[in-house]
């Protein structure tokens, strides 16, 4: 390391100039805001893109929850239970179960809604259930908890799993817990 006079000098031009914030459009530390280009629209099996809405400075993406109008009701849920307890009666039960694990995968739905035209898809996007989501959902959320909880309170939550599907969001409170609704298969 050369420490002599000639290395230590400052150079002949210096900056003084003062840098300038970054644009508005820009988010401080982030680089600019992320662009869905225009005219996109989400290949077929998909869910649609989240929509994107312009906050201070930068892109805000909301999800687009599934319209209440859309969701099934308690009649048809209704209608579908009673054909699930048909069928596991008359298929002795694992007639039922081996249909059951082909149709959430497939279908998203157990055999009863399948028949009656139903499908479970997440509230917040609207995309289908994938099998590990109604394993959980229908087995870990609506069989193991539900029914503990129905259990140690006298069957107080399955009351109020009932109930919950007559309210403004038809969701039972499995479908709250899994973050799922109930609605009619487009395809």
């Amino acid at each position: 390391m050369n420490m002599d006079k000639t290395s230590a000098e400052t150079p002949a031009h210096t900056t003084t100039e003062a840098t300038t914030p970054p644009a508005p459009t820009q988010a401080p530390g982030f680089g600019p805001a992320p662009v869905t280009p225009a005219g996109y629209a989400a290949p077929a099996g998909y869910a649609a893109p989240l929509a994107s809405a312009q906050g201070p400075g930068y892109t805000v993406y909301i999800a687009q929850t599934v319209p209440k109008e859309l969701r099934v009701g308690a009649g048809a849920r209704f209608g579908a239970y009673l054909l699930n307890l048909l069928l596991v009666v008359v298929t002795l039960g694992i007639g039922w179960l081996v249909w059951a694990m082909v149709t959430w995968s497939t279908d998203s739905a157990n055999p009863g809604q399948k028949i009656m035209g139903l499908c479970i898809v997440k509230k917040d996007t609207g995309v289908r259930l994938t099998w590990g989501d109604m394993f959980v959902r229908n087995f870990l959320l609506g069989g193991v908890v539900l029914g503990f909880l129905s259990g140690m309170t006298l069957s107080i939550v399955a009351w109020v799993n009932l109930f919950k599907v007559f309210g403004s969001e038809k969701q039972s409170l499995v479908d709250s817990m899994a973050g799922s609704v109930v609605v009619r298969r487009t395809v």
